[in-house]
């Protein structure tokens, strides 16, 4: 029974001096410090934006602007519409392609991109034209890299307000970008 004891002794010292949990690079856990690392490196949920967008008449990028994270930099948006908008009576439904590049550059070169996502959406017309009118999108990010790499295939959805000059005639738009 001695020997018993002093034997689970000795291993037990072994494994303490030797520091067999925590930084055995086979354990197949993270140790807590690497957990909490890991944490930190994920997106917080609901990264919200601010855009500001106006309407031009030049197909398939009809809609032009910025968005404001609200981390003191600007960045470029535009939307590239993904086929003919359906006309119901009141309801609208479209899809596009959303693509977020650095301020003052030329969206198409794709060294300048950030995001680029693909959603659907309806805009909800008002019995009023041309009073403002109400839009929602929800999709997803195809392509993420520099400040957004982190939102990498995350869900987002915009909800804005476009407002008209004339019937027909959209003027700019005012929405939400949220990345959850």
């Amino acid at each position: 029974m001695k020997n018993l004891l002093f034997v689970s002794l000795v291993i037990g010292a072994a494994m303490i001096f030797t520091g067999c949990t925590g930084d055995n690079p086979s354990a197949p856990e993270l140790s807590q410090s690497n957990q909490l690392d890991n944490a930190l490196l994920k997106p917080a949920a609901n990264f919200t934006g601010i855009i500001e967008a106006d309407f031009t008449f030049t197909p398939p990028t009809f809609w032009n602007g910025t968005i404001d994270f609200g981390t003191g930099v600007k960045y470029g948006l535009t939307f590239i519409s993904l086929g003919t908008m359906r006309q119901y009576s009141q309801a609208r439904p479209f899809e596009e392609e959303v693509i977020i590049y650095k301020l003052g550059t030329d969206w198409t070169n794709p060294a300048n991109v950030y995001l680029r996502g693909l959603h659907t959406g309806m805009m909800t017309l008002a019995n009023k034209m041309p009073d403002p009118v109400k839009f929602r999108a929800n999709g997803k990010i195809q392509e993420a890299c520099g400040p957004f790499e982190l939102w990498q295939e995350r869900n987002y959805h915009i909800d804005g307000i476009v407002t008209y000059i004339a019937v027909g005639q959209p003027e700019g738009a005012d929405a939400t970008f949220r990345i959850n």
